[in-house]
């Protein structure tokens, strides 16, 4: 591989359909020709037009059948014949790929990757992490940054059976991601966890960091607290939902304090003055029975 060749891949997967037409793949062709042999860009189709190089290169012309393949005609330079290599199509190959993902990663025996979305999400199986006594679910979506694309994998993450969070790697780029949380979802830029720049195998290692880095609570605590701070799970009660980024940043802090054994003012967890305002009435209902507060310090009480 080549590190040209995975950045191109990698934008080819942020497209709306994960396609290349010859045209562009005749720009790098070098990138192309690596991910052809391996099977992660396969040939789909054909164009039915093309740009013309005699006139202006822009503007799309009709092709018309000719000898040797097809044709276009111009005002400047008659019938021009297309290279058949600029009117192929070239589509992402998603089982290599997710091998090529997965290739340093402890699978679970007979894992088979299954589409739960079409063309957006699928499930890879579930691989071990470091020293984590349970196997971790791991998910890829593409286009995650996009509002409709997000619901639809929102919608799947609701239906899920895992106890714990999955773990989401999406092909998009960091920037993309930084302001996406999902509940019981811990979404990772797939080119922050790679092995090396020039392939596509994810580090088991550096997964695991990245995953640790992010924790916020001992898994088996009384506070379980998704990494994104979307939901709270308190001793083995149900899991309580956080969506507004104010909500989200008070229950980090408070559970941040909880394992601290500390506590804290109102002021540090909330410009609207009482927990009450901030959360609402239902989850307030929620959480009141083991948030207290004394001497004026907010904090579990558990």
């Amino acid at each position: 591989m080549s590190a040209e060749a995975v950045t191109l891949l990698l934008e080819v997967l942020d497209l709306e359909e994960p396609n290349l037409s010859g045209a562009v793949a005749e720009l790098s062709p070098g990138p192309v020709a690596v991910l052809a042999t391996r099977g992660l860009l396969a040939p789909h189709g054909y164009e039915a037009v093309s740009a013309s190089q005699a006139d202006h290169d822009d503007v799309p012309v009709a092709l018309i059948p000719a000898i040797g393949g097809l044709a276009y005609f111009s005002s400047a330079a008659g019938l021009t014949q297309v290279p058949a290599e600029r009117l192929t199509r070239y589509q992402v190959g998603f089982s290599p790929l997710f091998s090529a993902f997965g290739g340093k990663l402890d699978w679970a025996a007979g894992r088979s990757p299954r589409q739960l979305v079409d063309g957006l999400l699928w499930e890879l199986g579930e691989a071990r992490l470091g020293k984590r006594p349970a196997r971790t679910p791991i998910w890829f979506a593409r286009r995650l940054w996009e509002p409709a694309a997000r619901r639809q994998v929102e919608a799947a993450l609701s239906a899920r059976p895992y106890p714990g969070d999955v773990v989401l790697l999406c092909s998009s780029r960091p920037a993309r991601l930084q302001s996406i949380s999902l509940p019981g979802a811990i979404v990772v830029a797939i080119r922050d966890v790679l092995a090396a720049d020039n392939g596509l195998a994810v580090s088991p290692e550096i997964l695991d960091a990245r995953l640790r880095g992010v924790a916020m609570a001992p898994s088996r605590g009384p506070l379980d607290l998704s990494p994104d701070g979307t939901r709270l799970r308190i001793g083995n009660g149900d899991p309580i939902p956080f969506k507004s980024a104010d909500q989200i940043a008070a229950i980090k802090k408070l559970v941040a304090a909880y394992y601290a054994n500390k506590r804290l003012r109102i002021g540090e967890l909330t410009h609207h003055g009482s927990l009450a305002r901030l959360f609402g009435r239902e989850k307030w209902a929620l959480l009141k029975p083991h948030i207290k507060s004394v001497n004026r310090l907010w904090g579990f009480d558990l």
